[in-house]
């Protein structure tokens, strides 16, 4: 009977063993997930988003989300420590640099100038285009289209789009005093500008290349600037007067073994090369 006793104590023990700890043949290798956030423009934003699974299957544990802020946004928290990996559409700002933010060129862009179906014209010169968008003609009869209002569309100030833009377009043709008019459109990113040209008569607004195809699917065009328009290869020869260069930023030079270094290295791989192919911007390698 003691040996009876005994013997169901001890399977007792083992039972109690096994349904608390698991079976061997089930238990697996716990991984510490370690949590990073990027963030920043909405152009770079399709990029690295199509880039974070894939980097995340070849860093077991790391975990990636990036926040679309607009490119100053994101420099502005990478720079308080929000941040540790930011996206740029535009050039960084001497303040900046000053600060220790540095820049890692991922692509090309155009930046795309498009027109609701309404709109008659398909080419403007940088002149017609910068006093558009600065409020100086405010009808498209003044530049050989219908009898109608322009609708300006742009992104919001702290768009590295809307900063690129006056740039290039505004202050570039007509001086650095001259701004965009106030009385437009405003929009957060390329998506959403995309979708109010689109639906709105007689508007035009600028966008990334990449998002150029949601206004021309309802209709709409892409406008020739100077005569060029906006492809792969005039943007490379710099034909098309309007183009950029797309970033990633750090403060200080990305340290060899991190996080961020690594999803550079992946961004500039082969693989993340043709991300950038496949979302319609242009690689750099």
């Amino acid at each position: 009977m003691k040996k009876l006793l005994t013997l169901l104590s001890v399977l007792c023990i083992a039972s109690s063993i096994v349904f608390a700890s698991g079976s061997s043949e089930t238990k697996t290798t716990k991984v510490d997930t370690v949590e990073y956030t990027f963030g920043g423009s909405s152009t770079v934003a399709p990029i690295a988003n199509a880039a974070i699974p894939g980097f995340e299957l070849e860093n077991e544990g790391t975990k990636i989300t990036y926040e679309t802020t607009g490119s100053s946004v994101g420099i502005k928290n990478l720079i308080a420590g929000t941040f540790s990996l930011g996206g740029s559409s535009r050039e960084l700002k001497d303040s900046e640099v000053e600060q220790g933010v540095v820049k890692t060129i991922i692509a090309l862009d155009g930046l795309t100038v498009a027109v609701n179906k309404s709109v008659q014209i398909s080419n403007l010169t940088m002149e017609q285009l910068a006093n558009i968008f600065a409020g100086n003609i405010t009808n498209w009869s003044e530049v050989g289209g219908q009898d109608s209002p322009i609708e300006i569309v742009v992104r919001d100030e702290t768009s590295g789009t809307y900063g690129s833009f006056s740039e290039i377009v505004i202050e570039d043709t007509l001086g650095k005093e001259a701004t965009q008019a106030k009385k437009a459109i405003v929009a957060k990113e390329n998506g959403e500008v995309a979708t109010k040209i689109a639906s709105t008569p007689g508007a035009i607004g600028y966008i990334g290349m990449g998002f150029a195809s949601i206004v021309t699917d309802k209709g709409g065009k892409e406008l020739s600037i100077d005569g060029e328009l906006p492809t792969i290869d005039n943007v490379i020869d710099k034909a098309y007067p309007i183009s950029r260069a797309l970033y990633v930023v750090t403060m200080g030079q990305p340290k060899e073994g991190s996080v961020e270094k690594a999803f550079i290295d992946y961004l500039l791989s082969d693989a993340g090369q043709d991300i950038v192919a496949e979302k319609q911007f242009i690689p750099v390698n």
